[in-house]
């Protein structure tokens, strides 16, 4: 499918079968030096694609529903784009798997003499860093660290304005220079950065040891409090139950490990604290949609047209 509307300023192209919904891209009208789209779509299968960024452009993926997987090419580097995360792009052709789900996006794309000096930062200092070659794809999740530059975006763009494209490069700056200093991360268990201490150093364990047994009695005992009134007070806290918090951190793990090493999938499983791999391939699938073996599935329909 491609997507309908007027000529995108970006190639974005799926092979998905006659079953799934088509691409749509919704322009967002008013502004001059930039170009805002809002994509969504249904996938019934995981299916495959390219994204084109052309020399001389960047864009920002403000990934709201749904799971990409995205590679630089066959030997690229994976890197998994998980629901509510940001994604900066910059003169890349990337080859992309959509997961089954729906999925929604906002993508802004814009010239690089739109943000000069961060364009001198990156291919100096930061290719500096990186022994002298730039990085063209980052991504990161929006909670906790983006949250107020999205909130300040998400105001900017509400009404457009003379004032809106300012307002946008400003966010710009923020989260481009956070994304390409940092690592990419899978994050499917952020939690909000004003818990109270006891929370907040449960849910630091959890995170740093996932596979253990993790009981509700001793979570609660470890804060402070009744079996019941913990999971009231996790849940209200946190946004979901202690134990969806601990399986989020197992999956959050095990992902990591199969996008990264060449594990088996069951000692995946059991290194991250799953009972079974069928364990782990639910979880994956629940807040991902796809399966574990398509982390490590390397695309080939759409090779051709990225040379």
């Amino acid at each position: 499918m491609r997507s309908d509307g007027n000529e995108p300023h970006i190639d974005i192209s799926f092979d998905c079968g006659t079953s799934q919904t088509g691409l749509k891209r919704v322009e967002v009208p008013g502004l001059t030096y930039m170009h805002l789209e809002h994509l969504s779509g249904t996938v019934a299968r995981t299916c495959t694609g390219y994204i084109v960024v052309p020399a001389g452009m960047s864009a920002l993926c403000i990934n709201l529903k749904g799971t990409l997987i995205v590679r630089a090419g066959v030997q690229g580097r994976l890197i998994l784009v998980p629901p509510r995360s940001v994604t900066y792009l910059r003169g890349t052709k990337l080859i992309v798997q959509a997961a089954r789900g729906e999925h929604a996006t906002q993508l802004l794309t814009w010239e690089n003499r739109v943000t000069p000096l961060l364009e001198n930062w990156i291919t100096t200092k930061v290719a500096r860093s990186n022994n002298g070659s730039t990085r063209n794809v980052a991504c990161n999740p929006i909670d906790p660290f983006y949250k107020s530059a999205l909130a300040r975006y998400e105001q900017a763009i509400e009404k457009i304005t003379d004032s809106t494209e300012p307002q946008i490069v400003s966010v710009i700056y923020e989260i481009a220079a956070k994304l390409m200093t940092g690592s990419d991360q899978v994050q499917l268990a952020a939690i909000p950065s004003d818990l109270p201490d006891t929370i907040k150093d449960l849910v630091a364990k959890v995170r740093q040891n996932p596979a253990l047994p993790w009981p509700l009695r001793d979570a609660a005992d470890a804060a402070g409090y009744s079996p019941f009134h913990f999971s009231r007070v996790f849940k209200n806290l946190v946004g979901y139950g202690f134990h969806e918090y601990v399986d989020r951190c197992r999956t959050e793990s095990a992902v990591g490990l199969l996008c990264t090493t060449d594990q088996a999938v069951d000692l995946v499983a059991s290194t991250c604290g799953f009972g079974t791999t069928q364990g782990l391939r639910e979880s994956v699938k629940e807040y991902l949609g796809l399966v574990p073996s398509e982390l490590r599935t390397i695309p080939e329909p759409l090779i051709d047209g990225l040379d």
